[in-house]
């Protein structure tokens, strides 16, 4: 049988705590976040079902999609992707395409992004709620606000690198981060910032780096995070989506995969 995600990582990550919360409390304050709000279950989109993980495909539709992102407060524009069918092991697939898809215009946590992501629904809403927790750790680490964001893409119809499965990228359900822009004029970039992979991070940078990463996978934001630590082809870039098996790529790994 060929190698597929699933069978490489799957963790139940836990909730953000209280102290988490009173910091996105502060943090929203000093931001001046719309008064729109969302409940935590609208922002955690990783599928925690473990039967599923073979199911190759695009996420089924939220329902209310356009009133929880209007809740949520995030602007965004109406976007399609056809879905185009494919034959892989015998059946037919849905190779490519969404059928719930927008133009990702930005979040209460006022990000700007070096292009607009097409993205899933459920995807728009666990990136808004990913930049708030970016300017949380910013504030933390940093003491800096984040202001943009660089990205390498989210829509590629196409199968993943490593592994004969279908990309996430194939449904806009994934995303590349590589640059973090600062208010006070500095680019962090993955490439540069994230450290040594074998010590503990030495910078503030590096920390907030990780952090972001760890934070991403553990309140259940996305269902894959991958980084630096992950492999090469991430070196530069933090990979993000919404499969529907989990791979924790945020830490050291403990074996080769």
């Amino acid at each position: 049988m060929p190698a597929t995600p699933s069978t490489l990582c799957r963790a139940v990550p836990r909730r953000p705590g209280r102290p988490q919360a009173l910091l996105l409390w502060a943090v929203c304050l000093w931001l001046g976040c719309s008064a729109a709000t969302a409940s935590a279950a609208e922002y955690e989109q990783a599928d925690l079902d473990p039967d599923n993980d073979r199911v190759v495909g695009p996420p089924g539709p939220l329902a209310g999609c356009e009133d929880k992102l209007k809740r949520a407060g995030i602007a965004f524009r109406a976007a399609s992707l056809p879905l185009k069918m494919a034959r892989a092991r015998g059946a037919q697939i849905i190779a490519c395409g969404a059928e719930q898809v927008v133009s990702y215009r930005g979040g209460p946590a006022k990000i700007r992004y070096s292009s607009w992501p097409t993205l899933t629904c459920r995807m728009a809403l666990a990136l808004a709620r990913w930049e708030q927790l970016l300017q949380e750790q910013a504030a933390r680490e940093l003491g800096q606000r984040v202001v943009r964001l660089s990205h390498g893409g989210t829509y590629n119809c196409r199968k993943m690198v490593r592994f004969d499965f279908v990309s996430e990228h194939s449904y806009a359900n994934a995303i590349d981060i590589r640059e973090v822009w600062l208010a006070d004029g500095r680019r962090l970039s993955v490439a540069r910032h994230f450290g040594a992979l074998s010590a503990p991070a030495q910078t503030p940078e590096a920390r907030f780096l990780r952090s972001a990463a760890e934070r991403a996978f553990d309140e259940r934001l996305f269902s894959v995070v991958l980084t630096p630590y992950w492999d090469r082809l991430h070196h530069d870039h933090f990979h993000l989506d919404l499969a529907r098996y989990h791979v924790d790529g945020s830490r050291p790994q403990p074996a080769a995969h």
